[in-house]
């Protein structure tokens, strides 16, 4: 007979409904419906009342459960060798499976269910992994671009500063010919419009210089921010889903600062 579910949506399918993890020492309830013997463990601790099944809200008695022996071999046979231990709650000691929307940070099973984030919007971890890991490409990609305009910038400066250069070498020349022609009493004329001349372009490429210089500074700021959020990309899970928020604010603001320096020199 043909499988009809593959080994990932099988997995799904195998998790616990308090921590969201695959079982670990599997426990059945009296109602039918098994949860890891830890999670178990620490709703009775935390619970004064009876034990009702979360899924069915059925009273059981948790010390009663049998582990579910069978779900614990099948879970067994989809582990792979060296999976890591995931990172666990300092409250309840159960894994932090979960990510808390609105308090941004990772909770175990227990903190959505009875702790400070009940009825908090809460994502499995794996998913706002993948989530925050395709913000941060498209963060990166906004950035290429940026840089890819400052390269733009710097070379249009510089073919500005070349032509500027240019145009005054032949305009020197031309007028040291047509002062030459003149008589004597022309050449403190002719030392004042050279000398005018000269100021002008040197107050042109002091200025283009000096954009240029900033254009360059800001392409290596960029340069190096993209560099850290290439590294920081490859953090563990923990680290990167922990220092996110921050580092994409900071990003953002770069981003931000330069899309309106770049308005106001078109303004002006």
């Amino acid at each position: 007979m043909a499988w009809q579910v593959s080994v990932p949506e099988l997995e799904d399918r195998l998790q616990c409904p308090i921590c969201l993890e695959v079982f670990k020492e599997p426990m059945m309830l009296q109602c039918g419906h098994s949860y890891c013997k830890g999670c178990l463990v620490n709703l009775s601790h935390h619970l004064d009342s009876e034990l009702r099944c979360p899924v069915c809200r059925q009273e059981v008695d948790s010390s009663s459960s049998p582990p579910n022996v069978s779900l614990a071999r099948v879970i067994e046979a989809l582990q792979l060798p060296g999976d890591p231990e995931p990172k666990v709650c300092q409250h309840h000691r159960n894994p932090l499976s979960l990510f808390c929307e609105r308090d941004q940070e990772l909770i175990c099973g227990l903190c959505g269910l009875l702790g400070s984030h009940q009825h908090h919007r809460v994502t499995p971890v794996s998913t706002v992994y993948s989530r925050m890991k395709e913000e941060l490409a498209a963060l990166i990609s906004d950035l290429k671009q940026e840089q890819k305009k400052v390269d733009e910038h710097i070379a249009k400066l510089v073919n500005n500063r070349t032509r500027i250069v240019n145009e005054s070498d032949v305009f020197s020349w031309v007028i040291r010919r047509e002062f030459q022609e003149l008589h004597h009493l022309v050449d403190e004329e002719k030392a004042r419009c050279l000398e005018g001349l000269e100021g002008h372009t040197r107050g042109l490429v002091a200025s283009l210089d000096m954009q240029l210089e900033q254009a360059k500074g800001t392409q290596e700021r960029l340069g190096q921010a993209e560099r850290v959020l290439e590294q920081f990309s490859n953090e563990s899970h923990y680290e990167f889903i922990r220092k996110y928020h921050s580092t994409a604010s900071r990003l953002a603001k770069i981003l931000e600062k330069k899309r309106r320096n770049r308005e106001t020199r078109s303004q002006g």
